[in-house]
C-alpha cells in the first residue's frame, strides 16, 4: 500500500482525495480508495475515543428472509360459444298507389303597386363627446433593502477554543457556526505548496487537549505572508468557522498584524 507523504503511513484515499489519518491532500489515483470521506473517518474516530472502555455491543443476529411464495396462476378462462347468425326474413312490401294528378293552378292576379315612402326629415348631427382624459399612474419609489447585519467578531486564544469543546461538545460547534473567529496561538505547522494550491498553518496552545490544533486555510495571495512564518511563532489569525473533527478548521482566513 502506499504511503502517504505527508504523515509516512500506509494509508488509503478517502472520496474527498485526502489520506485516511491526517486529512493531507493525495491527489494520485496510484492510493486505493475507500467509500467514505475523511470528515467521516474522523466523527467515527472521535466517538471511539469518547466511548467508554468495554462498552462494546455485540452484533445484531443477521436475520435470513424468507423466500417470497411463487404466485399462483389463474386459470385461463373458457373461449365462450359464437352465435349463430339469424337468417332475415325479407318482409313483401306492397306497392305504392301512383299519385293522383293535380288540378291545372289558378291564374293569380297582379300585384297591386306599393306607395312611395315619404323621404325623412333631415336631423341636426349630434356634436361629438370630447374624451375623457386618462389619470396617469403615479410610480412609488421601490423600497431600499436593509443590508445584512454583520457577524460579530469572537476574539479567544487557541487554548481558550479547545477548552470550550472538552466542556461543551456539540454545543460549541452550534456555538460558533457561521461566526467570524480571532484566534491567537503558536504556528506549529506551516504549509505552502502552489503545486496542490494548498495554503494553511496549524495553531497550537500551550496545553495539551483532545482536539489537538487549529488549522486555518489561506487563499492564494496570502502565499507571500505565510512563507515568512516559522514554527513556534505566535500568530494571529482571523477567520471564519468551518467545523471539527479531530481539527477546527477556519477558512477565509487573513493574518492580523
Amino acid at each position: 500500500m502506499a504511503k502517504c507523504p505527508n504523515c509516512g503511513q500506509e494509508t488509503a484515499r478517502t472520496e474527498d482525495w485526502a489520506c485516511q489519518w491526517c486529512g493531507y491532500p493525495l491527489l494520485s489515483r496510484s492510493y486505493k480508495q475507500i467509500a467514505k470521506t475523511y470528515k467521516q473517518l474522523k466523527e467515527e474516530e472521535l466517538l471511539r475515543q469518547r466511548a467508554p472502555l468495554g462498552d462494546e455491543t455485540e452484533p445484531e443476529p443477521v436475520t435470513e428472509l424468507e423466500p417470497a411464495p411463487e404466485p399462483e396462476l389463474e386459470p385461463a378462462p373458457k373461449p365462450k360459444p359464437e352465435r349463430k347468425p339469424r337468417a332475415k326474413t325479407r318482409a313483401t312490401t306492397k306497392p305504392k298507389p301512383a299519385p293522383e294528378a293535380e288540378p291545372a293552378a289558378k291564374l293569380k292576379p297582379a300585384p297591386k303597386p306599393k306607395p312611395k315612402p315619404k323621404p325623412k326629415p333631415v336631423t341636426e348631427a349630434e356634436p361629438a363627446a370630447e374624451p375623457e382624459a386618462t389619470p396617469t399612474a403615479v410610480t412609488r419609489p421601490e423600497p431600499v433593502p436593509e443590508p445584512e447585519p454583520v457577524a460579530a467578531t469572537i476574539e479567544l486564544t487557541v487554548d481558550e477554543l479547545l477548552s470550550a469543546y472538552e466542556v461543551a461538545g456539540v454545543a460549541a460547534d452550534a456555538r460558533f457556526t457561521n461566526k467570524i473567529l480571532k484566534i491567537t496561538g503558536i504556528a506549529n505547522r506551516v504549509e505552502v505548496k502552489d503545486i496542490l494550491d494548498v495554503y494553511y498553518i496549524n495553531l497550537t496552545g500551550a496545553e495539551r487537549h483532545a482536539l489537538q490544533d487549529v488549522r486555518c486555510v489561506f487563499d492564494r495571495r496570502y502565499a507571500a505572508e505565510l512563507n515568512k512564518l516559522t514554527t513556534g511563532q505566535p500568530v494571529t489569525v482571523q477567520g471564519k468557522y468551518d467545523g471539527s473533527i479531530i481539527n477546527i478548521s477556519l477558512r477565509d482566513c487573513v493574518l492580523v498584524q
